[in-house]
């Protein structure tokens, strides 16, 4: 009887999936990001752990996959084996979203390093000044003698940048 539950459910769920994110294959659409993994369900947000409304992070790693972990658990103690395929499947889908957000930190955290580098470049590259002055910026390279040709090739390095960002940098 639960494998019944479970196939209904997986195809009922399935089918609102495939209605969320379906397109037309031969239009582009500007107008939905089409990598959007879905969004949680709002009663999620709805939780308080310790007087704290769960963001998104944290119902996408933590929340959702216990949705299918706790029953995955009990089906298992009452020996019903496919509580086992659910506690794997809800870790597994816990640590794809783990990797997914520390992807998107690495991002966010290059393009900040961008932004020090080029506003570093003149004292750390052309100037040559200690670590301690250049927010921890240093090349690792042998640099030109003179210090034009360092602000020469100091200045291809930089890309452009909207001000915007850099200003709230």
């Amino acid at each position: 009887m639960p494998y019944i539950l479970f196939i209904v459910a997986f195809l009922i769920f399935s089918a609102m999936r495939y209605l969320e994110i379906r397109r037309n294959a031969s239009a582009f659409d500007f107008g939905h990001f089409s990598k959007n993994m879905g969004v949680p369900h709002p009663l999620f947000f709805k939780i308080k752990l310790f007087g704290v409304t769960p963001d998104f992070r944290t119902v996408e790693t933590l929340l959702e996959p216990l949705v299918f972990f706790i029953p995955g658990l009990l089906l298992f103690w009452i020996g019903i084996p496919i509580g086992i395929f659910f506690m794997l499947t809800s870790i597994i889908c816990s640590i794809s979203y783990m990797a997914a957000y520390a992807q998107g930190d690495s991002f966010v955290l290059d393009h900040i390093d961008e932004i020090i580098m080029n506003e570093q470049m003149e004292s750390s590259f052309v100037e040559d000044e200690d670590i301690s002055k250049t927010k921890g910026v240093r090349f690792y390279t042998k640099k030109p003698g003179s210090k034009e040709l360092r602000r020469k090739l100091g200045e291809s390095f930089i890309e452009d940048e909207p001000e915007d960002v850099a200003e709230a940098v």
